[in-house]
């Protein structure tokens, strides 16, 4: 049981811990991160947390999907990026927001799809009750601690400008949160609609 639990505890406190943690080390030293690490280590730590609210739910279906709507996105980047990858203004800022927005957008979608294909009586393989809550109480911590940290640096960094890419930021962030935290807690306290296997044996 133990053992199970830190499988999940210990690379969710890394991520939430490591990345603040290499920001500060890199100011410290007057070392200016790029746009483009901070836009990879958002889609990175959220995509991993996604991944892993999957694995905790035992719900693998939805991946297909992500993997669907990632190829749409990817068309559609390379649609509202082709002016400025075709004169390679690679450190155009509308090429990190853009970026963002998408990776927002996608993970939105996903979370919409995992939650809503949750149905009373869907099993938990991985753990009991118990444990189940633990691990679902931690996500949810290290969830709003990554988007209050890591929207921080977007907005300092590449969301600068009071304009519409700064406002739909914001707005996918907000709404990103108030899905992962209406279900998850929606979940929580219905902890019984799912059948957990390991109480069972």
């Amino acid at each position: 049981m133990e053992s199970l639990i830190l499988l999940f505890f210990i690379p969710a406190i890394l991520i939430s811990s490591i990345i603040p943690l290499t920001y500060r080390y890199k100011e410290k030293r007057g070392i200016e991160t790029e746009s483009s690490v901070i836009v990879e280590n958002y889609i990175y730590a959220f995509t991993m947390m996604s991944f892993w609210i999957g694995i905790v739910f035992s719900q693998n279906k939805p991946y297909i999907y992500l993997a669907v709507f990632g190829l749409v996105a990817y068309f559609v980047y390379r649609t509202y990026t082709e002016d400025i990858l075709k004169n390679k203004y690679k450190d155009d800022p509308r090429l990190y927001k853009i970026t963002t927005i998408i990776a927002q957008a996608i993970l939105i979608i996903y979370q919409l799809i995992f939650f809503m294909t949750l149905e009373d009586g869907h099993k938990i393989n991985s753990f009991k009750k118990i444990e189940f809550s633990i691990v679902l109480s931690c996500c949810i911590l290290v969830i709003l601690w990554l988007s209050y940290y890591l929207s921080k640096k977007l907005l300092s960094k590449i969301f600068v400008e009071k304009d519409n890419y700064r406002k739909t930021f914001i707005s996918f962030q907000i709404l990103f949160l108030l899905i992962f935290i209406f279900f998850t807690i929606y979940n929580f306290i219905n902890i019984n609609r799912f059948d957990f296997y390991l109480d069972r044996i």
